[in-house]
């Protein structure tokens, strides 16, 4: 019962962690099953498996206090609970003596398993209207326990309605922040891969979220796309709001989440697409009434904001793409992450990030070699600076290379390589604040399988 339990909740985890099938579409084709009356029900999805073997050190021990000889501090990210992201890579207590990690998995790729149905119908010869729903799954289990159920989630769900005047989406689809970054990262990196797996205990994997590509996750709202102007576009959508528990629980306003882009098409075998992205998200909590400093309740107000953006270019074979993001509050992996990372729990101030990533690919027939590299910053809050019991991240840093090959039209032999490295800050000192030596932790991955998808 309590893996049962332990599985609800890692439902939501699952989802945000898995890749869009909006960016996945291009690579598959739907099957059209049923057509009558000027309706077409079809369906599409994919299915895979990947041998994964990870070597490298476990999750870093604290850097040992002079000033506290016994009393060591925390590192963050070192409580987290099982199959959850969070800063670092923890395992499911692997480590040998010397703090090493070694295991083999068997693991879904970057994009687990995915059924989705749609049905849609041409209304005019300038409108049509469309139905989808998507149910995602992993092959493993949770904590490697053959017995726990791999619990089915409806990740997408939505009705959209395209004419002349553009497109409106109503129901839970992709964000708009951080679509450049994960589109980069699906078309040119790991589509067909795996990269960094998010967590030891349960999938799909990451990629290259959390080390430079800030993924958007998904929501319940509303969206509008204007039509195309010669390849610009403007997005905007309006999404159910976050709280980021136990602090900041009041979010009385809908999300504001936008996007504009231009695509063009410069020859028959050369694209460019830019992008540019942002959120707003105000938050509010309520300070109980204080009766020793004879301070009153008071409503206190922040806000979560980012911006980020991306282009891509295609000439040929080559595939080149970059992305970056900076904001406030929105973590390292997705966006509106509610992690350790997000806020100091004891100030309850929201810290500020930053990554960058870049991905090259180069296609050749039935081949596709690609390598990437990314970072994702964390800024130090000066309440962090004093804090002598708590390490808090710095940064995550990925490069990845793999080499894909399409058997067929809807088989593709994938195998790649990541190596993830996380710095903390180091936790100041007791007595001067000077900080000790920060923590660190380098991992290895090497991922092997095949996706077969339509």
């Amino acid at each position: 019962m309590k893996i049962l339990n332990n599985l609800k909740c890692f439902g939501a985890c699952l989802g945000l962690l898995l890749a869009g099938s909006t960016l996945c579409r291009s690579a598959r084709a739907e099957v059209v099953l049923v057509e009558k009356d000027g309706w077409k029900f079809s369906f599409d999805g994919r299915v895979n498996a990947f041998l994964s073997v990870g070597k490298g050190d476990d999750f870093p021990n604290p850097t040992p206090n002079p000033a506290t000889p016994g009393m060591d501090h925390a590192v963050m990210g070192s409580n987290k609970s099982p199959g959850t992201p969070d800063v670092g890579w923890k395992s499911s207590e692997l480590q040998d003596t010397k703090g090493q990690y070694f295991a083999m998995r068997v693991r879904s790729g970057m994009v687990g398993n995915v059924l989705g149905f749609g049905l849609a119908r041409q209304v005019t010869d300038t409108t049509s209207v469309k139905g989808y729903i998507a149910i995602w799954s992993t092959i493993e289990t949770l904590g490697r326990d053959k017995w726990a159920p791999v619990i089915p989630e409806a990740r997408e769900g939505y009705f959209n309605i395209t004419g002349p005047w553009g497109s409106a989406t109503v129901g839970r689809t992709f964000g708009w922040f951080g679509r450049m970054s994960t589109e980069i990262d699906m078309q040119y990196g790991h589509t067909y891969g795996v990269g960094l797996p998010c967590t030891d205990e349960l999938g799909p994997a990451c990629g290259h979220i959390g080390t430079g590509v800030a993924y958007p996750g998904y929501s319940a709202g509303f969206s509008y796309s204007t039509p195309s102007l010669g390849g610009f576009q403007i997005h905007a959508g309006l999404y159910d709001p976050i709280t980021f528990a136990p602090s900041w629980k009041r979010a009385p306003l809908l999300r504001p989440e936008g996007s504009m882009t231009f695509e063009k098409k410069l020859s028959s075998s050369a694209l460019i697409k830019v992008g540019v992205e942002g959120l707003y998200q105000p938050l509010g909590r309520l300070v109980e009434a204080d009766t020793t400093a004879m301070t009153p309740a008071r409503d206190e107000k922040t806000s979560v904001w980012g911006g980020a953006g991306g282009v891509r270019l295609e000439v040929g074979p080559v595939r080149l793409g970059a992305a970056a993001f900076h904001g406030r509050g929105i973590g390292m992996t997705y966006a509106l992450q509610n992690t350790s990372v997000s806020l100091n729990p004891t100030t309850y101030e929201l810290r500020t990030f930053t990554g960058f990533y870049g991905q090259g690919a180069l296609v050749l027939g039935k081949v596709q070699l690609a390598a990437g590299g990314g970072v994702a910053a964390a800024d130090q809050l000066g309440s962090d600076r004093i804090n002598t019991e708590l390490s808090v991240i710095h940064r995550q840093i990925g490069i990845s290379a793999a080499v894909y090959y399409s058997l067929s039209d809807s088989v593709v032999l994938g195998l790649d390589y990541f190596r993830f490295m996380a710095r903390w800050y180091g936790a100041p000192r007791a007595g001067d604040f000077a900080l000790l030596a920060g923590e660190k932790q380098d991992l290895n991955f090497i991922n092997a399988g095949v996706t077969y998808h339509w």
